[in-house]
């Protein structure tokens, strides 16, 4: 606790520990004064600045709070962020493949009916074919193998899972592959 004097009256700082304890205790002395009204000769000027005195205590730790919960919650931000971000996203390598997942709601904005082309279906510029398919909370997979720097990128055309579930990732994508391999095999 710090105190300060002044013409007029006394500035204290209070940490929210003393906040806590000196608020407890103005309630309790107003109580027992309240309850022993017979034992105390008490001004009603001095009643009636008790009262304010515990409501700008009361009011002072309220605020302490919500700045302490305020400050916590900047803080924890970029946990939460990333916590968020990481529940939506799958990274992963599958056989020398780069193999990314992102979870959410896709429609098929391909012309034929027989190739998919997956895009955001929440995305202003998405246009959905009519009686195109539309996947709700599904992973949309994206796979790549190799570096743009080296001339040597391979870029798969990727799917959307089934389901919300992370397994089929892997499945999908250990089936797109060897559908690529297969390919390239021939």
């Amino acid at each position: 606790m710090k105190t300060h004097a002044m013409a007029s009256g006394l500035r204290v700082t209070l940490s929210k520990t003393e906040l806590q304890a000196l608020l407890k205790l103005a309630q309790y002395g107003a109580e027992q004064i309240a309850a022993a009204r017979h034992c105390y000769v008490l001004p009603q000027r001095q009643e009636a600045v008790a009262a304010d005195v515990i409501h700008g205590l009361e009011r002072g730790l309220a605020s302490v709070q919500w700045k302490q919960a305020e400050a916590k919650a900047k803080r924890e931000a970029p946990k939460r962020e990333a916590e968020r971000r990481a529940a939506h996203e799958h990274h992963a390598r599958i056989d020398g493949y780069a193999v990314w997942g992102m979870l959410g709601d896709w429609t098929d904005v391909s012309d034929d009916p027989d190739r998919r082309q997956w895009a955001d279906m929440f995305h202003p510029d998405t246009k959905p074919r009519e009686q195109g398919e539309i996947r709700r909370n599904v992973w949309r997979i994206f796979i790549s193998k190799g570096s743009a720097a080296l001339d040597d990128l391979v870029v798969l055309s990727g799917d959307c899972t089934a389901t919300a579930d992370r397994a089929e990732i892997e499945q999908l994508a250990r089936t797109i592959i060897a559908r690529h391999q297969d390919r390239h095999a021939s």
